[in-house]
């Protein structure tokens, strides 16, 4: 029997699992209505549970305006400059946000002011490498809205101009003020089955970057950055 597929947002889930500790003050950036795919099972539930355990939960989100399905509380509008004091959380958080982030020094330096000392941002986003991903940046945004719409079903307002900045291991290696703890390239479960030809190539993509050697051209990134200012704490490797 093939070896499955596995989704990239079932090793997000469990980051975000083993980092929102009790009394942790937890920011999610880009945050929508949901922190998670709400097509994982007990999305909302598991989400409800991890703002239960948090001493503080935030969301935020530049023009997203739709209630939060968890209850998250949130914050809409520019997020360039955050309306949270300096140091205001531990974690910060941000499930297929970066890619869209044009100026990622500037992003570096608001997230990493609304962090404490030694505070960790987790990051999920795709990789440029990745060959669909890596053409889909080349193509016009009208013909990427399209794709995505009819592979996704997405709604016009919940599809953003990517600029993929911050989409490969050195990129994020070099988000400035912060040192990677761990950086994982993981496999994803394909997303162009409706299209047939394009379906087939794409799952014969995935299986072949389970290669040691191609490890860097996997689907999406996850990874886990400390603010540089503090050394202390351990890192998480082990949760996959």
């Amino acid at each position: 029997m093939p070896e499955p597929f596995t989704h990239s947002q079932f090793v997000y889930k469990k980051y975000l699992d083993h980092l929102i500790e009790p009394g942790t003050r937890w920011l999610d950036i880009g945050c929508g209505d949901s922190v998670l795919a709400d097509w994982l099972p007990d999305s909302v539930e598991f989400q409800q549970s991890l703002i239960r355990r948090a001493k503080l939960a935030c969301g935020c989100d530049p023009v997203d305006d739709r209630p939060h399905r968890a209850g998250l509380e949130k914050y809409v509008g520019p997020c360039e400059v955050l309306p949270y004091k300096d140091g205001s959380f531990d974690v910060a958080t941000a499930n297929m946000v970066v890619e869209h982030v044009e100026r990622p020094g500037e992003f570096a330096r608001e997230v990493g002011r609304v962090l404490r000392d030694g505070g960790r941002l987790l990051l999920h986003t795709p990789n440029l490498l990745f060959l669909p991903i890596l053409f889909a940046s080349m193509l016009p945004s009208s013909i990427v809205r399209t794709v995505a719409k009819f592979t996704d079903g997405r709604k016009d307002e919940e599809i953003f101009p990517t600029r993929y900045r911050l989409n490969t291991r050195e990129a994020i290696s070099s988000l400035p003020g912060f040192r990677v703890e761990e950086l994982l390239c993981v496999e994803t479960a394909p997303v162009l089955e409706k299209i047939p030809v394009a379906g087939a190539m794409e799952k014969l993509l995935v299986k072949s970057t389970r290669w040691e050697m191609l490890q860097d051209l996997r689907a999406d990134w996850i990874g886990v950055l400390r603010k540089c200012e503090s050394s202390s704490g351990q890192g998480i490797a082990g949760v996959v």
